[in-house]
């Protein structure tokens, strides 16, 4: 079932570069999956939104799984044990062995309004690789949204030493870097959409999250704003048709997941991500998209929903994507229209 919600696009973005048919048809943009040209290399797929209000396009440009890695001197003075298991034990995408992918996505901003990361930014949590991160996109990237994910969190990557630092020390310094609210933030562009980005980066939401989001969701409603989500893990789907979903593209070996009974909103869950989940679920109205990294291949799902109109539930789709690793191949990209 294809979502009502999705509006397929007409000339597409990247005008000036020759696109590659990598996968699917431009006919179903949902499956589609293109690569410009060897100037550059970027793998794009698109997704487009139609707000029903006319005038200018709002652009977004989603990319994930970033995956930096550095060691900086204030790493060698901290001699953080498990950062050096890590070290020592961890040989993909060390030192800034995928920095040449995100310059160059960072070649391919302008004419985009909104630059959103979603999640696992870095590969495990150094100085020198917040450094990078700092360097190449806080500072290059005005405005940027970066949610958290679980690579963020921890000091432990394949190697065996524990970290004998607490989670919210951890937090505490990605708080020297955020340039925004690390759990939940939320920005409206132009008259048509309205972007969150929401921290599930633990494999749940948090108490914080709800009534925030509660009140976007009312917002968009009131302004009839298109509200697109975007987060580090996908959210279970409950469709039956996704038992065994297929990824469009495989990267790092992974095959069909089962998203109708896992991720996040899946069986018992916690009181917050319950409620997160059960918004989501139940605002099909407002919320057109879903958009979210992790897995490192790419997948388009259809989340169960609903919503309701003249005092009758209806039941709905809300589209989830799920983006690949831009560390793979020479980089990939999510470009995101709200028409």
């Amino acid at each position: 079932m294809r979502s009502e919600n999705h509006s397929k696009g007409e000339n597409g973005n990247f005008g000036s570069h020759k696109k590659i048919d990598i996968c699917g048809t431009r006919e179903h943009p949902e499956s589609y999956i293109y690569q410009l040209d060897n100037r550059n290399g970027v793998m794009v797929r698109e997704a487009w939104f139609d707000s029903g209000k006319g005038g200018a396009q709002i652009k977004i440009l989603q990319m994930t799984d970033l995956h930096l890695h550095a060691i900086n001197r204030r790493d060698e003075q901290e001699e953080n044990p498990s950062v050096f298991g890590s070290l020592q034990h961890r040989m993909a995408f060390r030192n800034a062995s995928t920095l040449p992918n995100l310059k160059r996505v960072l070649g391919l901003l302008d004419g985009f309004d909104q630059v959103i990361v979603t999640g696992d930014a870095i590969d495990y949590l150094t100085w020198g690789s917040l450094e990078l991160v700092e360097k190449y996109v806080w500072e290059r990237i005005p405005g940027v949204l970066v949610t958290i994910g679980g690579h963020e969190l921890t000091r432990v990557m394949e190697g065996d030493e524990p970290d004998p630092t607490t989670l919210e020390s951890r937090y505490e310094i990605l708080r020297g870097y955020w340039r925004h609210d690390m759990y939940y933030s939320s920005k409206i562009l132009g008259d048509k959409a309205l972007l969150v980005q929401i921290n599930n980066g633990e494999g749940r939401y948090s108490d914080c999250q709800c009534e925030r989001f509660r009140r976007d969701i009312e917002r968009a409603r009131r302004e009839r704003l298109v509200l697109l989500l975007f987060q580090h893990e996908p959210v279970c789907t409950r469709n039956p048709a996704e038992r065994e979903a297929v990824p469009l593209r495989v990267n790092d070996g992974a095959g069909s997941r089962d998203f109708c009974n896992g991720f996040l909103g899946a069986g018992e869950c916690d009181q917050a991500t319950a409620e997160i989940y059960r918004l989501i679920t139940e605002s099909a109205d407002v919320i057109k998209g879903i958009f979210c990294g992790h897995w490192h291949s790419d997948f388009y799902t259809e989340v169960k929903a609903s919503y309701i109109q003249g005092g009758t539930r209806r039941e709905s789709v809300i589209p989830q994507y799920v983006l690949t690793g831009n560390m793979y191949d020479n980089g990939h990209i999510m470009a995101i229209t709200v028409k």
